[in-house]
């Protein structure tokens, strides 16, 4: 803050002194911004696309849909879902609300910030209502391959349908801030996404996912296990998705990112 733009050091300062007056980057020693490290990056540097781990359809860029970097934690209680998976048909994102705070632990127990959020919604577009008959209000269950989760309709114009390869896909979109805790109590939207971690730091995908839409409220009690093992059979492989490696299988990082796309086939 001190130093005018124009400062150059003579090569005798240490530390931060060291650092050109237009050189921003104060936490790196040379104060520049890097595309390159020397260790620890896993993926990138440039930016591309690929699908997220549950996708309605596959990648219109690379053979390969997914990252081949990724962390996918398989395990029988973790399993992704593979591209167009006809029982899981939509789209599920998830946001933030005003009014909670991160899963909602601080802000559902003020009462003047439950109040104004008091219970978890499902946001949905005019089509997808009438095609599943859901009226604007109404009590439905989301369904994932980890598990379900009740709320209310949404039925609002924010949400449009994608025209994706020919067809209509549609998608939901779910606040996270809801749990069993608190005046206020909801499904945890969480519990429906996968575990999963990106190449560099691990941030686990939250943001993107498939699942189905029953109209109506879950069962209680054992009633709701059968009624799980009507959409989410417990059977079969854990690494449903063809690209995702089998349990113990060594960790994405070893395969590089996408700067070795068309160069390996490590599936």
């Amino acid at each position: 803050m001190e130093k005018a733009p124009e400062f150059r050091p003579t090569g005798n300062e240490s530390g931060l002194d060291g650092i050109p007056g237009d050189s921003a980057f104060i936490s790196h020693e040379d104060g520049l911004g890097w595309l390159y490290v020397p260790s620890g990056l896993q993926d990138g540097p440039m930016p591309t696309h690929y699908e997220p781990l549950e996708s309605p359809v596959h990648n219109a860029l690379y053979s390969r849909d997914t990252n081949p970097a990724v962390h996918w934690f398989t395990r029988q209680e973790n399993r992704f879902a593979p591209p167009g998976d006809p029982r899981f048909p939509f789209v599920l994102t998830t946001y933030r609300l005003t009014e909670h705070h991160t899963a909602g632990g601080m802000s559902r127990f003020l009462s003047h910030l439950a109040e104004l959020q008091p219970e978890l919604f499902a946001e949905m577009s005019p089509e997808l209502a009438v095609e599943l008959k859901i009226a604007n209000g109404d009590h439905i269950s989301i369904v994932s391959l980890r598990g379900a989760i009740e709320a209310r309709a949404l039925v609002s114009r924010r949400i449009r349908p994608l025209h994706l390869n020919g067809k209509t896909v549609h998608q939901i979109a779910m606040p996270f801030h809801f749990g069993s805790a608190g005046p206020v109590r909801g499904g945890a939207t969480n519990d429906l996404v996968p575990i999963s971690g990106e190449p560099n730091v691990t941030i686990m995908e939250a943001k993107a996912l498939t699942c189905n839409i029953v109209p109506g409220r879950l069962p209680h009690g054992p009633a709701f296990e059968d009624w799980l093992n009507t959409y989410v059979p417990k059977g079969g492989p854990p690494n449903l998705h063809p690209e995702q490696p089998p349990p113990g299988a060594p960790c994405g990082r070893a395969g590089g990112g996408h700067g070795l796309e068309g160069k390996i086939d490590s599936r």
